[in-house]
């Protein structure tokens, strides 16, 4: 019996550490950090059309999505029905989606929007 019991501590261990890379994995991957918005001179040399800065952003949260998703089915596959670990997964996918909804709001508040406005009309 006690065999089931170490055999219950190593695979919830096991799960535990797969969770641990997982979200190391996932703030490794977030941090994109820009520490200045504009170039200091004002003047950017690249050709970058104005809404390529929105497409890279959706790309990005798109990507960042599908890979948390196969991280989920893993982390689902790995507790085997064991309804404490499912619960903290799933708590932990939630919680991960909305970090990626905030990081790719921030993303778009990064891009320029010039010309959006109605010349004071």
């Amino acid at each position: 019996m006690r065999f089931v019991h170490l055999f219950a501590r190593l695979h919830r261990g096991a799960a535990f550490a797969v969770l641990g890379v997982a979200l190391t994995t996932l703030a490794l991957s977030l941090s994109q950090c820009r520490t200045v918005d504009e170039r200091l001179t004002g003047v950017t040399l690249s050709s970058a059309k104005p809404g390529q800065c929105v497409t890279n952003c959706g790309k990005a949260f798109l990507a960042a999505k599908k890979l948390e998703i196969n991280r989920h089915k893993t982390l689902v596959a790995v507790c085997a029905g064991d309804t404490v670990c499912l619960a903290l997964e799933n708590i932990r996918f939630e919680q991960s989606l909305e970090l990626l909804k905030a990081d790719h709001r921030a993303c778009l508040a990064t891009c320029h929007h010039q010309g959006s406005g109605d010349g004071g009309r």
